[in-house]
């Protein structure tokens, strides 16, 4: 069939004016869609991803986030404090103005940097009001920030009376290995286009994590003590076994010397070894790192010991056997450290 010029111009009208229908609907839709919540939230998403500093600040009120978000935290710490009389709360409360300034400057600069690079670490150091030097990281690891993992959208709430919408940002703090869901406020701006104002559960994610933490030093010394009594009962044992011999006073003979040597190889040596695998076995919170490396350096300490002393029954050279009571030495004190820091931190989680 063979079309007249007439019919191919009104075939070609009609599809010129479908294009601009679909270009005319596409463009109203985007139009639409720039100015929603949802895209404010995966316009920050991708400026994270692309490492975008100034669309992400166009997307978040960063002074009023980090203002608010500084201001839970503290009032999240001090809350967490469930064994402090409400008097020292109040004394607690008026000593943290003194740090929000440092504390402020710290997450912006650990906020920027990681947007910037995508890691929150700086290595800088602020000043509280009174001068003194506080370290920006260990500020960013106390607020769990840099242990988050994002997981998704949880919800969208939007109220286009007042121009307002709340979104749950679901994530995963590792260190204590939960999920929470971040209430997170926006307003819509002059130009339509909406913006981050707020996080508004921030103190919510402090206790959270507190708590969270408390929980899990609380299975690590539980843990740990088991492993450390199950093995140093039988060390014990050795170890008196083996100062019952020495009490005798016969060092001098070759068979004694090669009993006790045989003695601390076969039996001391291998539970302490035990030990301290088991203890590099345990899965350690933070704020139980400095112990648990001074409990494992007791036991290198004491297999330091033990290897000296079986030598020196061998050698009988004195220069070992200081070594061996150097070692002893550092053994003891490390052991009575470690007592003393585990009674603290006991305290401090009741």
């Amino acid at each position: 069939m063979v079309l007249s010029m007439r019919t191919k111009l009104k075939i070609f009208a009609a599809a010129i004016l479908l294009v601009l229908v679909v270009i005319g609907g596409g463009l109203t839709y985007f139009n639409f869609y720039v100015k929603t919540p949802e895209y404010t939230l995966k316009a920050i998403q991708e400026s994270i991803q692309n490492h975008d500093v100034d669309e992400f600040n166009k997307y978040v009120n960063v002074d009023n986030v980090v203002a608010g978000v500084t201001n839970n935290m503290l009032d999240g710490i001090i809350a967490s404090q469930t064994n402090l009389p409400e008097e020292a709360k109040v004394a607690m409360n008026s000593l943290a103005t003194m740090f929000k300034a440092p504390i402020v400057a710290s997450l912006q600069e650990g906020l920027n940097n990681y947007v910037k690079t995508g890691s929150w670490q700086s290595g800088n150091t602020t000043a509280d009001a009174q001068g003194a030097m506080i370290n920006s990281d260990m500020i960013l690891e106390q607020s769990g920030l840099t242990d988050l993992t994002f997981e998704g959208i949880d919800y969208i709430n939007t109220n286009e009376d007042n121009g307002t919408a709340e979104a749950g940002i679901k994530v995963t703090q590792s260190e204590i290995n939960q999920p929470f869901v971040f209430k997170v406020s926006l307003e819509e701006q002059a130009d339509g286009y909406w913006k981050v104002v707020s996080v508004d559960n921030f103190a919510d994610f402090i206790k959270a994590l507190e708590d969270g933490r408390k929980e899990f030093i609380k299975d690590y010394l539980s843990q740990t003590a088991l492993i450390i009594i199950d093995k140093e009962k039988i060390l014990t044992e050795n170890e008196a076994n083996l100062n019952a011999a020495l009490n005798l006073g016969t060092l001098g003979s070759s068979q004694t010397r090669t009993d006790l040597k045989n003695d601390i190889e076969n039996k001391i040596l291998p539970q302490l070894k035990e030990l301290q695998e088991a203890l590099q076995s345990v899965e350690v919170p933070k704020s139980a790192e400095t112990l648990h490396n001074l409990r494992l350096k007791v036991c290198e300490s004491k297999i330091a010991y033990y290897q000296d002393y079986a030598k020196w029954l061998d050698n009988k050279d004195i220069k070992t056997l200081r070594e061996a009571t150097d070692n002893l030495k550092k053994a003891k004190t490390m052991e009575y450290e470690a007592n003393l820091l585990t009674k603290r931190i006991e305290g401090q989680i009741k």
